[in-house]
């Protein structure tokens, strides 16, 4: 995105939203999500681009008189579909990472017992399992490494930030563990044992849940969906012979064309997205 537009949208409103708690929080949720700009910056480009977006629409529909919406009530429509799509794309990348970062741990923390088995030290244990091929736990790893080789940060220092970001609340809780560890000098080996035995156990039921309620799912949209379409063909059927070929103010063939083209699709779509935020998280506690 052009730099100059940023800063317009900067002097427009970020000075407003810059050290509030707002930006603070977003700061955070751009972090998980591994995008480096500042919340007020990111914030006031967002709502600066929905706000042209939505008077852009608005201003067409009054324009050309299109009597399908009240254009205020279209450009408010569109302004929140798009700042809440950006922020549903944004909580997706989060999940993605939670995902990715959980799916990778155990296979992590049972390299790290063995490390530890060992008697490796704690940040040669850490540049290990940075080097080896964990995934995304790696990389939040790496992050430490970064933070203590390159900036010069105490290693208990560079944990810390790295397990305030992080999006898995499993490898927070290990991370913050560790710190306390390398303060009190506890048995790393026993933790990551009983960390890993804790987060198998944990995944089993995730798993069994997780198929137990698409099960569930899947009976639901047949049901729902599937059986809908035969229903609406024998009502718009019947009703039309009742109703002299009219169903309320439309003609059958219209209605029929509104509900397989309209609202059987926009079924679909709630659907999906219904599956997608209840999904998605899987992988927190």
């Amino acid at each position: 995105m052009n730099n100059t537009y940023k800063k317009l949208c900067y002097r427009l409103l970020g000075r407003y939203i810059e050290g509030s708690s707002l930006e603070n929080e977003f700061s955070l949720t751009l972090h998980q999500a591994e995008i480096n700009i500042r919340g007020s910056m990111f914030l006031s480009v967002l709502f600066v681009s929905s706000l042209l977006l939505a008077l852009a629409i608005g201003g067409i529909l009054y324009i050309l008189s299109i009597e399908l919406i009240n254009p205020i009530s279209a450009a408010f429509l569109v302004f929140a579909a798009s700042s809440g799509a950006v922020y549903f794309q944004l909580t997706s990348k989060i999940q993605d990472r939670r995902l990715a970062i959980d799916r990778h741990l155990p296979f992590a923390i049972s390299h790290m017992s063995i490390l530890a088995a060992t008697g490796t030290p704690p940040l040669n244990l850490l540049h290990l399992l940075a080097s080896s091929d964990h995934g995304a736990v790696s990389d939040e790893i790496k992050k430490i490494i970064y933070s203590v080789d390159i900036l010069g940060k105490d290693l208990i220092a560079a944990i810390i930030g790295v397990a305030r970001t992080t999006p898995s609340t499993h490898m927070r809780s290990m991370l913050i563990e560790l710190t306390r560890m390398a303060h009190t000098g506890g048995s790393m080996e026993s933790y990551l044992h009983g960390r890993l035995d804790q987060l198998l156990i944990i995944k089993r039921e995730m798993q069994k849940e997780l198929n137990m309620s698409l099960a569930l799912f899947s009976e639901m949209y047949i049901t729902f969906i599937g059986t809908g379409v035969i229903m609406a063909v024998l009502g718009v059927t019947v009703g039309s012979i009742l109703m002299g070929g009219k169903i309320g103010p439309f003609p059958a063939s219209v209605f029929f064309d509104i509900f397989i083209y309209f609202i059987m699709p926009a079924a679909n779509v709630i659907f999906f997205v219904l599956l997608m935020v209840m999904y998605s998280p899987y992988g927190e506690e």
